[in-house]
């Protein structure tokens, strides 16, 4: 497998159509749209997308946006600004789904990588 077949296997799709997709296939009402960071060895500091649902209470991720990913998503002048890559296409990408839904969208460390960033809770 070359290395653009590899990468490729990480990418998640971003486009509303995809992410309404995945949030229709919660169990549970959609309360709203959370952007959280996380990070390895392996994949560096990456945003997840989650769905935020209530009755029954939990989250499901939609997305995950990887400096790869956000590459694909920046022109040269965005992927040189001063905020990480993958935060500036996880707003992007997570407030299409959460207008699209009428659900508050949500990312308490959007300026910076912090996996202890307060989460929002139904």
């Amino acid at each position: 497998m070359n290395k653009a077949a590899r990468t490729a296997r990480w990418e998640s799709p971003l486009d509303l159509e995809s992410l309404a997709c995945r949030a229709a296939g919660c169990s549970g009402r959609i309360v709203a749209i959370e952007a959280v960071w996380d990070g390895d060895t392996v994949r560096d500091w990456h945003v997840r997308l989650l769905a935020i649902t209530a009755d029954p209470v939990g989250e499901v991720r939609m997305a995950t946006v990887y400096w790869s990913t956000a590459k694909l998503h920046l022109g040269p002048d965005e992927y040189q600004g001063p905020c990480h890559p993958a935060a500036v296409v996880a707003v992007r990408a997570g407030r299409a789904p959460a207008d699209h839904l009428s659900a508050p969208f949500h990312f308490a460390a959007p300026d910076s990588p912090d996996d202890e960033a307060p989460r929002r809770r139904p």
